[in-house]
């Protein structure tokens, strides 16, 4: 007997009939915590936004159909949601373009958004496909993989353009695929936007094993990050390697002892998120491998923007405002955020 197939979890948001006073707090509730939103001076008659994603496990795609609006993200609030992820922006219609200058952004372009660095962008009515990849997922295969905020590739670029059609179809199938189907497709998605953003096929660089080998030590840290042990040293014992060929493999982040630290501060800040912990600030940094809290609170300012007693602040104001709004929202809204 052949069991009922799992279907992918889906959400939506249409403000599409609502009067426009209406309509502008229900997007500013759902998406006013990732985004320095602005109520406008004068409240439209209407506000249509149309938002639809499918949860993909691992990963997330959807449209985005609204109005002209500016879409800044602050220090301040990257410091008070933690998201850590990439966002890529395929235009379908309208324009877009950074605040103070930069190439403009046109249909057919790919916008690649780090949600974990400031952005100001403005643009018209605008219809985006967007995929939306956790950073643990997506950097590990980028070149420098925090110097990508706001990279456009243009719509002649032909692996940007593979990853546009791709992305376009695999969206118009999702309602047709089950849950299983869908998340086996994301590891090839994953690799060809790596190959779209870095300009080349990451196998043509690396080579499919050393390509495979920084996977599997990526893996093995995130299953070990909170052993006070790991460093560089175990790694490369554990994988029966000098740490000169382990930095190599990890030189896009600046080395392995760097994309351990990084790791930590990310669970770091989302432990500060959660404010009804009673553990103290240092505490949570000593679990986590920090035994120094100067040195500590400076590099999470370095990461995060915001020093760990100012997020945890903001992390309480957040818990204040969702208690208000807490049932009222989609559950795609929840998805972006907490996607990890």
């Amino acid at each position: 007997m052949q069991s009922a197939k799992t279907t992918v979890a889906h959400s939506a948001l249409d403000t599409r009939g609502m009067p426009g006073k209406l309509a502008v707090a229900l997007w500013q509730e759902h998406m006013g915590s990732l985004y320095d939103l602005r109520v406008p001076k004068k409240l439209p008659e209407a506000f249509d936004v149309r938002v639809d994603f499918w949860h993909l496990e691992s990963a997330l795609i959807g449209t985005f159909k609204g109005p002209a609006q500016p879409w800044n993200r602050s220090r301040t609030c990257i410091g008070h949601d933690g998201t850590d992820s990439f966002h890529l922006l395929v235009l379908r219609k309208g324009w877009s373009a950074p605040h103070g200058g930069g190439a403009l952004v046109s249909p057919g372009d790919i916008l690649v958004c780090d949600m974990a660095q400031p952005l100001y962008m403005h643009g018209g009515d605008n219809e985006l496909l967007t995929l939306v990849l956790p950073r643990n997922l997506l950097a590990r295969h980028l070149q420098a993989p925090d110097e990508h905020n706001l990279h456009r590739l243009p719509s002649a670029d032909p692996l940007a353009a593979l990853l546009k059609d791709h992305l376009t179809n695999l969206h118009a199938r999702l309602p047709d695929m089950s849950r299983e189907q869908a998340e086996a497709i994301i590891p090839a998605t994953v690799h060809l936007a790596a190959a779209a953003i870095n300009g080349t096929t990451r196998d043509e660089q690396l080579g499919s094993v050393r390509m495979a080998m920084t996977d599997r030590i990526c893996k093995f840290i995130d299953t070990h990050i909170h052993e006070r042990e790991l460093s560089p040293e175990t790694i490369a014992n554990q994988f029966g390697m000098t740490r000169r060929n382990l930095g190599r493999l990890f030189e896009s982040y600046g080395g392995a002892a760097a994309y351990i630290r990084r790791k930590r501060l990310s669970l770091v800040h989302a432990s500060l998120k959660r404010s009804r912990n009673g553990q103290s600030i240092e505490e949570i940094a000593e679990a986590h491998g920090f035994n120094h809290y100067r040195s500590f609170a400076l590099a999470y300012q370095k990461q995060f923007g915001t020093s760990p007693r100012e997020a945890r602040a903001l992390a309480r104001k957040g818990i204040a405002f969702s208690a208000v709004t807490d049932g009222k929202l989609e559950p795609w809204a929840y998805w972006v955020k907490d996607l990890k």
